[in-house]
């Protein structure tokens, strides 16, 4: 792990995700990827923090690291581009930022779980450490599998996320 000032919920989870398949890897950072795009990383854990008349709400989003949020929807689109090429076949989409089409066994499912019991600042430290390891080109054991360019790099935005956490807290 990159990430040495997190708990052992991020831990585990990390250890957890990476003994499983790629397919499975890139299913979860789809899914992580979707819930960032639709804003739904948040300090409330609320599927629609836009229409809450809260303006203590933290909502996570690549705008609050510096980073233009469309940018979000194009990554997605990439990462279901690549499980549509991996698995054969081309059932999977992104619609107005939701994605379609991409199924979860039991296994990952309860991997999910696990990450939407952790909390706001728990989610932080997961995709921190999932983008470092993206970024790096250690997220996936195939090396078929090429990083997109976000326009930094991972440790830049692990790092970024951490300043906002100190600004949060």
């Amino acid at each position: 792990m990159y990430i040495s000032e997190t708990t052992e919920n991020v831990r585990g989870l990390i250890e957890k995700l990476e003994n499983y398949a790629d397919v499975t890897k890139l299913k979860f950072l789809i899914y992580i990827v979707g819930l960032l795009n639709n804003k739904q990383i948040n300090s409330k854990n609320e599927p629609n923090p836009d229409l809450m008349e809260d303006d203590k709400i933290k909502i996570f989003d690549l705008e609050s690291i510096g980073l233009e949020n469309n940018l979000c929807t194009i990554w997605l689109q990439n990462l279901i581009s690549i499980y549509n090429n991996m698995i054969n076949n081309m059932e999977a989409y992104e619609n107005n930022g939701n994605v379609l089409g991409i199924t979860y066994n039991d296994e990952e499912k309860l991997i999910l779980s696990e990450f939407e019991k952790l909390d706001f600042y728990e989610k932080l430290d997961t995709f921190s450490e999932i983008i470092i390891k993206y970024d790096n080109e250690t997220y996936f054991d195939s090396e078929k599998i090429i990083p997109w360019n976000l326009g930094t790099n991972g440790f830049n935005i692990a790092k970024k996320i951490k300043d906002l956490k100190i600004n949060w807290k």
